[in-house]
């Protein structure tokens, strides 16, 4: 009994692994990203943050 609850312990999260991988794998190949709040003429600017200063002893 004990050897069946551990090849079912193991086989259950080895399932688990590999499906959320591919789930992963699934969402980052059918995703879409888009840019908004801009047009092809007039696309939108680029924030510059100056850095910051590091003290140094």
């Amino acid at each position: 009994m004990k050897s069946c609850l551990g090849i079912l312990i193991v086989f259950i999260t080895l399932v688990a692994v590999i499906g959320g991988g591919a789930f992963l794998w699934y969402l980052s190949s059918t995703s879409e990203f888009t840019r908004t709040g801009g047009d092809a003429k007039n696309p939108p600017k680029a924030i510059i943050v100056p850095p910051k200063a590091v003290p140094v002893r």
